[in-house]
């Protein structure tokens, strides 16, 4: 096995340890506009596809900082966030740094893959954007890592064409590292209950990832099933909308509610919700929840610029 992936055991579930490989960093925080643990009983949770956190001299006119601000603004601190398009392990390290520092609290995270392959790309920004994974961060004073999973997103097994039974897509001449997948089960230090987080990121059309968009939802079940607790998140960039495969309303079957469209009254939502530029792809999902508060997709407006090309998502999830 590669080294970059000498950790990573294909769908296995492994106890986190001091020496794991995933990530963690816990750093005193200074005072901040945000609180904490307002809400005994429910988590505030957010997911983006963070698009690398480019550099603005590479960014096309993108602002990671802006995202960043706005949480400072916020009346309570996020509790979890689940990230897609990561760099590495480096990266997830320098963004929880910069949460614990920024934000009250500390926070951890755990990544997928610690040292992505190489996508291929021609970028100006090189190493950054041609390395994508996905991670999960989490407040360490109320959330404390128990176990993970991991595995890879569906596509044909033609990719290319098209063509095929849908299988997990493995590396190809471009490194397919940014649809390995990865779930946390957390211990909630204030309910005492466990609560399983997903990051997951599934192919794009030129992968014709959507038509394996239902075979994707369902093992992303399946992976935090096996990880049990009373609450599960799935977050992520699925890179399909509602009606693709028909995952959505198979997701809906298995228990998960989807608080934006709950908001909107249906999975069909108005532009507003959109999360890239003509798509609501990105979703927060939730298995075991009582009910959502603050729901919201955080439109540039709202945020003050441009962030990333994909717009977070955010609820207060009960439970």
């Amino acid at each position: 096995m590669p080294d970059r992936r000498r950790n990573i055991v294909h769908c296995a579930l492994a106890v986190l340890t001091a020496a794991a490989a995933a990530t963690a960093v816990t750093v005193g925080a200074p005072a901040a506009e945000a609180g904490v643990d307002a809400q005994a009983d429910a988590l505030v949770v957010y997911d983006n596809n963070i698009e690398n956190m480019l550099p603005t001299e590479c960014a096309d006119g993108y602002e990671f900082d802006r995202l960043i601000a706005y949480l400072k603004k916020q009346p309570e601190s996020p509790d979890v966030l689940t990230v897609q398009q990561i760099s590495d392990a480096e990266q997830l390290e320098a963004l929880i740094r910069r949460l614990s520092d920024e934000l009250p609290g500390t926070y951890a995270g755990r990544i997928a893959v610690p040292e992505p392959g190489s996508m291929g790309y021609d970028s100006p920004c090189g190493k950054l954007k041609n390395q994508q994974t996905n991670a999960v961060i989490f407040r360490t004073e109320r959330l404390a890592p128990q176990q993970e999973t991991d595995w890879r997103s569906d596509a044909p097994e033609k990719p290319e064409e098209g063509s095929g039974p849908c299988r997990n897509l493995e590396p190809t001449k471009t490194s397919q590292d940014r649809v390995h997948n990865i779930a946390v089960r957390l211990r909630d230090n204030v309910t005492g209950k466990d609560v399983t987080v997903a990051s997951v990121h599934w192919p794009t059309g030129k992968w014709h990832g959507p038509e394996c968009a239902d075979e994707n939802i369902k093992e992303a079940d399946e992976a935090v099933g096996r990880l049990g607790g009373a609450l599960k998140i799935v977050g992520g960039d699925t890179n399909a909308v509602t009606d693709d495969a028909d995952w959505w309303d198979k997701g809906n079957s298995y228990g998960y509610r989807d608080p934006i469209a709950e908001k909107c009254g249906g999975p069909e939502c108005p532009p507003e919700h959109n999360t890239t530029k003509n798509y609501r792809i990105d979703f927060l999902l939730a298995k075991g929840a009582t009910g959502f508060s603050d729901v919201a997709t955080l439109t540039d407006d709202m945020v003050g610029g441009k962030y990333s090309g994909h717009r977070a998502v955010t609820a207060h999830i009960g439970y």
